[in-house]
């Protein structure tokens, strides 16, 4: 290993930037290229019928190596591994990185998910891409060895699974997630990252890996998670290699980070949603073309731990409301209850329209602050944090 995986300058950086910058390589170069196997995985990576799954079974010496990656030290499952193959899987897709603005993340968090809400509206508008959660955040996950880790993001991946394909025939999952091996399969892939903040180097974080097969697209989303949710803490999960049975915390840590995950990705499929491309490291390497050697070394040291992204949501800001119609007195009643300032929480909404409205689009109504006038008149409001 390198000096860098001590260097702090790298900590707060999120997970695809980071590990390649403390190995001074691609990830998945470091730990394939000595083997063989990287080219023989690269059609693969924008494959959307691979499924990590498939890859790790179909992909000639992928099988025996992930095999041999649970008897490394440390090592309980096949986090490690199924990490490296959700960065590979990124760069193959162009890197996408999403980061969510605080002011959004703040609010979305103080948004209920709406029960109701069908799974279609549960996808994510790109195949592969790394979500970047703001921080600080209460969210975290366990590596069993290190204790907790602050998450940082998750990778999402998006993959179909055709009619009657290998992956619904295995008895046990499809019994279990009551799937039908005759419809096709929509699969989304989270891999939780959790930040090595406080731990001893830059690699030293966590990662907690779900998979959510969707075949209903007209399915509850609470439905969905619930039903995973449960299959995930049985003992259907320890008949699939590489898989341990979670601990009943770890579970709950991963339904949270998945709850504002899915709140994300609901509002990425909002018409409105608000989307910012950052080209921090594309406009570093446009000026570096232009300098002197003694300028471009400095910019050079910048253009290590710079790096492309989108900013969702940075123009969110706390709406403030004096009271509805109903708060309000009308002539000749008696004077209607007065309110105190509180916060009326946000919402996911499916709102329908067109004739006889039978066509529907996801809605979101931001928290609000109520009878703000009340509240700002002697103190000063901040965010709302829901623990």
């Amino acid at each position: 290993m390198n000096l860098r995986l001590h260097d702090r300058d790298l900590w707060k950086l999120p997970h695809p930037v980071r590990v390649d910058v403390a190995l001074e390589q691609p990830a998945e170069q470091f730990m394939l290229g000595p083997t063989g196997l990287l080219e023989g995985l690269r059609p693969y990576l924008t494959d959307e019928t691979a499924t990590t799954e498939w890859i790790l079974n179909s992909v000639p010496g992928m099988h025996q190596l992930a095999m041999v990656s649970l008897g490394a030290p440390g090592s309980f499952n096949l986090g490690t591994f199924v990490l490296m193959l959700a960065r590979a899987r990124l760069r193959a897709h162009g890197d996408p990185i999403l980061q969510v603005a605080t002011s959004l993340q703040t609010q979305l968090a103080a948004t209920d998910l709406a029960a109701q809400l069908p799974v279609r509206f549960f996808r994510c508008p790109y195949p592969a891409v790394y979500v970047e959660l703001a921080r600080p955040s209460p969210l975290r996950i366990i590596n069993r060895d290190s204790g907790l880790h602050e998450v940082e993001g998750a990778y999402v991946t998006t993959h179909r699974i055709p009619r009657n394909g290998r992956l619904n025939e295995k008895p046990d999952r499809v019994r279990a997630l009551r799937l039908d091996p005759a419809r096709e399969t929509r699969v989304l892939e989270l891999v939780i990252t959790g930040s090595p903040v406080g731990k001893d180097n830059v690699l030293d974080d966590a990662s907690q890996d779900i998979v959510l097969y969707i075949q209903d697209e007209d399915e509850p989303l609470s439905a969905l998670l619930a039903r995973h949710t449960a299959y995930y803490r049985s003992a259907w999960i320890t008949h699939q290699p590489g898989f341990v049975l979670p601990e009943a915390d770890e579970v709950t840590r991963a339904g949270e980070v998945i709850d504002l995950l899915a709140k994300i990705l609901l509002y990425l499929n909002l018409a409105e949603a608000e989307q910012v491309r950052v080209s921090e490291r594309s406009d570093l390497e446009r000026r570096l073309r232009g300098l002197g050697p003694k300028k471009a070394k400095r910019l050079g040291r910048q253009l290590v731990t710079a790096y492309d992204r989108i900013l969702i949501g940075s123009r969110i800001a706390t709406h403030q409301d004096t009271g509805s119609a109903s708060d309000q007195d009308e002539p000749g009643q008696a004077p209607a209850h007065h309110l105190r300032p509180h916060w009326r929480r946000g919402h996911f909404r499916r709102i329908r329209y067109g004739e006889g409205l039978t066509e529907s689009r996801l809605g979101w109504i931001q928290p609000v602050l109520v009878n703000a006038s009340d509240a700002l008149g002697c103190v000063n409001t901040k965010p709302y944090h829901v623990r």
